[in-house]
């Protein structure tokens, strides 16, 4: 058996999330269904995060295992795999969905549990009038950002923290408590990106922590309201959660 690391791009857009469910269109579920096309045969897909409903991402990673050798990229050509998944995706989803590489690993590497890091981006349009070629992928807040504030209250929730405040009702995590590596701000102009950096997440964590910083950006929230979120584990204290389009996975780091 033979295993195969997959870097993949996808417009989250018009899928359900990265999991397979019943009945809804989900990223595993087309790549799979791209793999039986490609292969004959039903082959499990794992990747190394759940992306949530409308999230997309420019880097996910996922294995899967497959009995025949030979199909990765080398000598920056595109591989059988590469090729063969990227034919029926074009046809199965318009390429909202893309595999960028392949590459074959040992039979020890494991998408999600042998990552160290995952980086997300959470776009920002800080303009009044809206973007026609920006809609889709930023969330326009209308109001002017105070930058420095939201980069000053973003450093109170770098380390490991109980983020139960920053996470969703519907988090099944077992525990709470995660360690944010880093956090960083740029400003491009009208464009405010947010980086978020750890190992693991909450469902619906980086989306909560963009609320909250648009919100001490618009002085509804303060300092004082990140700390209590903390310490009291109380999501009347954290901001609301930014919508899910302006959200990428932008790298898994292993």
């Amino acid at each position: 058996m033979n295993r195969y690391k997959l870097t993949i791009e996808y417009d989250g857009k018009d899928f359900s999330g990265w999991q397979k469910q019943k009945g809804m269109r989900t990223i595993q579920g087309i790549i799979e269904e791209s793999l039986l096309n490609f292969s004959g045969k039903n082959i499990t897909v794992y990747g190394a995060g759940r992306t949530d409903t409308g999230v997309h991402a420019a880097g996910q990673v996922a294995h899967l295992d497959i009995n025949i050798d030979g199909l990765e990229d080398k000598n920056f050509k595109l591989g059988k795999l590469t090729m063969g998944l990227n034919f029926y995706l074009s046809r199965l989803c318009d390429n909202k969905v893309t595999i960028l590489e392949t590459k074959k690993v040992n039979e020890e590497f494991h998408a999600r549990f042998s990552a160290i890091s995952r980086k997300y981006k959470y776009s920002i349009l800080n303009r009044r009038t809206a973007s026609p070629l920006l809609n889709d992928r930023t969330w326009r807040v209308p109001n002017t950002l105070n930058i420095e504030l939201m980069k000053n209250a973003s450093k109170n929730l770098i380390g490991k923290h109980d983020f139960t405040a920053f996470r969703s009702i519907d988090c099944q995590a077992k525990s709470p408590i995660k360690t944010i590596d880093n956090i960083k701000i740029v400003k491009n102009g009208e464009i405010i990106e947010l980086y978020v950096e750890a190992k693991s997440f909450l469902m619906n964590q980086v989306r909560i922590i963009a609320g909250t910083l648009v919100d001490i950006g618009l002085q509804k929230k303060s300092n004082e309201d990140i700390l209590l979120a903390l310490k009291n584990k109380d999501k009347k204290f954290s901001g609301p959660t930014a919508p899910s389009l302006a959200l990428i996975l932008q790298e898994v780091m292993y």
